[in-house]
């Protein structure tokens, strides 16, 4: 599948604050309702790993002849939520610890060279509105609005990033963070304290806002690999789910 060039749209957030999925158009067309919604159906668990995607189904659920929900399908496909093969339609794709890491290790890699490119550019504009982000952060998990404190969370991280001007890294980095979105959703309970989560990105922030690249891809990467190894922690006490 070619991956098309990202269209003007507006940011979106998953329904627990992560982001992750591509950013949407502002009037969504058929295939981006159905996009939108199956990515829900999957994390909350209606269609679990491993499960066929039945054409006839979908398009009678959500209303819309095949052609969207193929299109949709293949979208979700590029961002490993769902695995299509010849001959034998679409089907949930499977979980592992394995996929996890993978994502993660990508992650490290984008993320760390986006923010790095970005320093250079961020003038006092996006340091005000990150910072402010990270009070909303804070703010919303004092209040026990978690929904609301990883959207914050979000608009901190893409705050930082988007001033690299490259449209490409974005688009692969939002589709990661809708594939590592998966296993963080249904592993909840293992994210960080509030206090050490907040911390994380207070410190990410402040190598920022000192210009120090190194400092500051050196903090966002130890914020991700402490994420990861809490999932993979909650992972290997799950050998029926997951290998």
């Amino acid at each position: 599948m070619n991956l098309k060039e990202p269209r003007d749209t507006v940011a979106t957030a998953a329904p627990d604050g992560e982001d992750i999925g591509p950013e949407r158009p502002a009037v969504l067309s058929s295939v981006d309702r159905v996009h939108d919604k199956l990515p829900e159906r999957i994390l909350s668990g209606d269609y679990p790993p491993g499960s066929r995607l039945v054409l006839a189904r979908l398009s009678k659920e959500h209303g819309v002849s095949f052609i969207p929900i193929r299109e949709a399908l293949q979208r979700l496909e590029a961002e490993r939520l769902v695995v299509i093969e010849t001959n034998r339609g679409a089907r949930v794709a499977e979980i592992s610890i394995a996929d996890m890491r993978d994502i993660y290790e990508t992650r490290v890699v984008l993320e760390q060279h986006a923010i790095r490119e970005a320093i250079p550019r961020i003038d006092e504009d996006v340091l005000k509105r990150a910072e402010a982000a990270l009070a909303e952060m804070q703010r919303y998990f004092d209040s026990g609005d978690e929904a609301a404190a990883f959207a914050a969370h979000q608009r901190f991280h893409f705050t930082l990033y988007e001033p690299a001007g490259s449209a490409w890294t974005m688009h692969v980095i939002r589709q990661l963070w809708a594939s590592a979105g998966r296993y963080v959703r249904m592993a909840a309970s293992v994210r960080p304290a509030p206090a050490q989560f907040v911390a994380e990105h207070r410190a990410i922030y402040d190598a920022v806002a000192a210009g120090d690249g190194d400092l500051a891809a050196e903090r966002l990467i130890d914020n991700l690999r402490t994420t990861e190894r809490l999932l993979t922690e909650a992972y290997e006490r799950m050998p029926h789910r997951v290998s």
